[in-house]
């Protein structure tokens, strides 16, 4: 990657994204938030003086992608209840002329101006592919200007080349930028998905993950259209865009995540300049010991040992949780209410290896699924006897007793959103029925990503 390029990656736009649309709902993607955060951070402090865009959201064109050409382009997310949450960017005039003259011999490319866009009957606008990824990057501290862009979805190709124009455009003007490629992946990821579900759309955002990590972009070219239109998606074009911008340069990749907590997938990661100082997102300690017992046992056979040297909170004692996820989906969840074992770091690794091994509701994890794990841990205070006006599903985790049959729900779980849901839900786990009198536990619970 030229070092004119200071930092290029994907970045979903869903609105919820916004904490003032998104609300308590922001922690079910926090791990998507986090490492956004981190990678707008990191694009920030490499000194980024233009950041370049393309969203699939804007106006855009049959035969091309398009520019949009203005001194500032605003907008707002009105559309979506709250037009007081605003931006304007100043636009990069002379790199958006640049670009647009390089790629005249090369693609079709629309110029978009103001009188432009009235003849479709649009106005220039900051759209919402461009405003959420933004929004993080002026939380991160950017003043800079922007070069915004739309991708062609007839032919993925032209985004790809467009991407190699950018490049090759900024380096000429000697432009340090940073590239947003925004996008969401499959719509249908799971079946709490709004627009459906296919099995296909675990595939589709599998392959395209497994793309970036590999910088190989083969695997995306032989999906057929009926397969794309399947899984409905809106981040592709921006991948191939992405791709053209890396090219062939040595580039090094410190942040990648993905998730899908309400059926769509979000992907995230971005690329630096090889030798630009990367670093990995550091997990929890509690969370990176979990990752190793899983390994451990994977390779081994066998239960891995306490290691040594862990800080001074992993020596008491205290009930944990393990919850593993794989591209969004939950794929083992196994725990202690009440501590089983002499300190936290051995609950973890012993819970660790039973939600990889021994959930029944899911089969046995395997080596081949480790890079695509994404794994929290949770550490409950002891549960103190309540009744259910003291019970709040987003603070408190419930549990429930009735003789020898006790049933655990932990707190601020998607879908999850009264008293009686979670104590029903708690009870059925136990087998317990829905009429019959139980002795209501609550806890708190921290959770670690």
């Amino acid at each position: 990657m030229d070092t004119t390029c200071k930092g290029a990656g994907l970045f979903p736009h869903p609105p919820i994204m916004v904490p003032e649309i998104g609300g308590r709902e922001l922690s079910k993607m926090a791990l998507t938030i986090e490492t956004e955060e981190k990678a707008m951070k990191r694009m920030v402090e490499s000194g980024i003086e233009t950041v370049v865009v393309i969203s699939p959201h804007n106006l855009c064109f049959y035969d091309g992608p398009a520019l949009f050409i203005a001194d500032a382009i605003s907008g707002s997310l009105s559309a979506f209840g709250h037009p007081e949450v605003s931006m304007e960017l100043s636009i990069d005039r002379m790199l958006s002329e640049a670009i647009l003259k390089e790629a005249e011999p090369l693609i079709p490319l629309h110029r978009v101006d103001a009188a432009e866009a009235a003849r479709y009957r649009r106005s220039l606008t900051v759209d919402w592919g461009t405003f959420v990824p933004m929004y993080y990057l002026l939380k991160a501290g950017f003043q800079g200007r922007a070069v915004m862009l739309s991708p062609c979805f007839s032919n993925y190709e032209l985004n790809e080349i467009l991407g190699t124009i950018v490049e090759r455009s900024a380096a000429r003007l000697g432009r340090k930028i940073g590239v947003i490629a925004s996008g969401d992946l499959s719509h249908k990821m799971a079946p709490n998905s709004p627009n459906g579900y296919t099995p296909k759309g675990i595939v589709f955002d599998r392959a395209v993950m497994d793309a970036l990590k590999r910088r190989d972009k083969r695997p995306l070219t032989s999906m057929t259209d009926d397969f794309i239109e399947e899984i409905a998606m809106c981040g592709l074009p921006s991948v191939y865009f992405l791709f053209g911008i890396l090219g062939k340069k040595k580039a090094e990749m410190p942040y990648i995540s993905h998730e899908g907590p309400f059926g769509v997938g979000y992907g995230v990661c971005l690329y630096l300049p090889e030798g630009g100082e990367p670093e990995k997102p550091e997990s929890d300690i509690r969370v990176r010991l979990a990752k190793e017992s899983i390994r451990h046992y994977l390779e081994t056979g066998k239960l891995m040992k306490v290691p040594g040297g862990l800080p001074p909170e992993l020596s008491g004692k205290a009930g944990a949780f393990v919850s593993i996820h794989e591209f969004g989906a939950l794929r083992g969840c196994i725990g202690t209410f009440l501590p089983c074992y002499k300190n936290v770091a051995e609950e973890i690794i012993h819970n660790a290896k039973a939600a990889a091994i021994n959930d029944p509701r899911f089969p046995p994890i395997v080596s081949r699924e480790l890079p695509d794990l994404s794994i929290s841990v949770d550490v409950l205070d002891t549960p103190e006897p309540c009744e259910e006006k003291d019970l709040d599903p987003k603070t408190y985790g419930v549990l429930v007793e009735r003789g020898a049959r006790r049933g655990l729900l932990l707190p601020d779980l998607e879908g999850v959103d009264t008293v009686k849901k979670q104590i029903a839900i708690a009870k059925r786990k136990a087998d317990i029925g829905e009429d019959e009198p139980v002795q209501l536990y609550r806890f708190r619970v921290k959770r670690y990503y």
